[in-house]
């Protein structure tokens, strides 16, 4: 699934990272309304702005007018997804012409900038009408299409994003404060179309998909994951605000060719104690390079503020699930990737045997490109939920066994 990325490190003016250097004006210049003394100075804002309305603008005309095409069969768009994905594109556009031209104002110390909710008339506008175009794209179609849940759910996100952009207005000092807000509006409303189209797209090819034996899982799409990654932390984050500050979880498979989830991970859980399992490659004359990495990669973590929370080894699976207890982890998390439908299952039993039941087992491969994947995943959930997240990602409850 290609992506754009999102532009926000792109905005100097609004979030400038560290290799970006300090921002070109003051912001409390640029919050009284004045305009940046110096000519160098004012051009340099000038260039800032720029930069964000570029990079912005890309972001809103490069969102999807229909579903993903996930599945080697590919969907005819619908009126209601295009009607939709237009509006939530306009929303954007509407958000960001009235966040430069307020930032012009603010730079020539026009009094309006001292009001930016009156400003910002046109997105009340947008706001006020938003439920009436969402009820008059949806009304000719039928709940069992498949269409109107996740538009409606998109339409009462944005409709949330909106009344909090509104009341935020209300309670910021005027400038910059209130163009940051408008930049997030922006970002998000570009965000809300993407995951929608992936959700669409998700829906065209889960639907037709042949799941064997007792019953298909009971599939829950969740378009509020953007990544991956994000999903893992999403789940991980909820578990700990919903009581348990101290997981522990283990992850089967390091990633050697892209960035590991887990430094990120125990950095934002303070109370996250982490295994990681680097497999052994079942042909020998590959275990030589992989282990050089392996060894690269402990001798990092031994100089980092991880090592005390983060065990790394280097095994085959069923050695490493041997050496864990049953029911002693939080979570698992699996990347399946390349597996055989047979042993994707098998390792799904042994490692769910691992985690307490109301724990959490994590998985990578619900996707096109790893039909052997797909099959085990439906085969380990038949009649059961199955969550599944952007990138290929998938999680279910653990259940307690049936004889406890």
């Amino acid at each position: 699934m290609g992506r754009s990325r999102l532009p926000w490190l792109s905005l100097a003016w609004v979030a400038p990272c560290a290799a970006q250097g300090p921002m070109p004006v003051p912001s409390s210049s640029l919050q009284s309304g004045t305009r940046p003394s110096g000519s160098s100075e004012a051009s340099a804002w000038r260039l800032q702005i720029g930069i964000a309305d570029k990079a912005l603008h890309e972001w809103l005309l490069s969102t999807p007018q229909q579903a993903d095409q996930i599945g080697p069969k590919a969907s005819l768009p619908s009126d209601l997804e295009r009607g939709t994905l237009q509006l939530i594109k306009d929303i954007g556009l509407s958000a960001l012409a009235s966040s430069l031209d307020y930032l012009i104002l603010c730079q020539h110390s026009d009094p309006r900038c001292g009001v930016p909710l009156q400003h910002f008339e046109p997105v009340q506008m947008l706001r006020a009408l938003l439920d009436t175009q969402l009820r008059e794209l949806v009304q000719d179609y039928r709940p069992d299409t498949g269409l109107r849940s996740p538009v409606l759910r998109v339409g009462h996100s944005l409709r949330s994003d909106l009344d909090g952009f509104l009341r935020q207005l209300r309670s910021l000092e005027p400038g910059l404060q209130a163009a940051e807000v408008s930049a997030r509006l922006v970002q998000t409303a570009g965000l809300r179309a993407r995951m929608l189209a992936w959700h669409l797209g998700m829906h065209f090819w889960v639907r037709d998909l042949a799941v064997p034996g007792r019953g298909a899982p009971v599939l829950v799409l969740h378009d509020e994951y953007t990544s991956f990654a994000d999903m893992v932390s999403v789940v991980i984050g909820t578990m700990v605000r919903n009581g348990q500050p101290q997981l522990a979880m283990a992850e089967l498979g390091v990633p050697t060719q892209e960035e590991w989830l887990a430094p990120q991970l125990l950095r934002s859980v303070p109370g996250l104690q982490y295994v990681a399992i680097m497999l052994e490659p079942p042909e020998e004359q590959h275990g030589a390079a992989k282990f050089a990495v392996f060894e690269q990669l402990r001798a990092e973590l031994q100089q980092s503020e991880l090592h005390q929370r983060l065990a790394l080894h280097f095994a085959a699976s069923p050695s490493a699930a041997a050496a864990m207890p049953d029911r002693s982890l939080d979570l698992a998390l699996l990347d399946l990737r390349g597996a055989d439908a047979s042993f994707a299952q098998e390792q799904m039993a042994l490692w769910e045997s691992k985690v307490k039941p109301a724990g959490v087992l994590l998985g990578r491969g619900f996707e096109p490109d790893w039909p052997e994947i797909v099959k085990a995943v439906c085969a380990q959930r038949f009649s059961t939920d199955l969550h599944l997240g952007a990138g290929g990602g998938f999680w279910w409850l653990v259940e307690p066994p049936e004889d406890e």
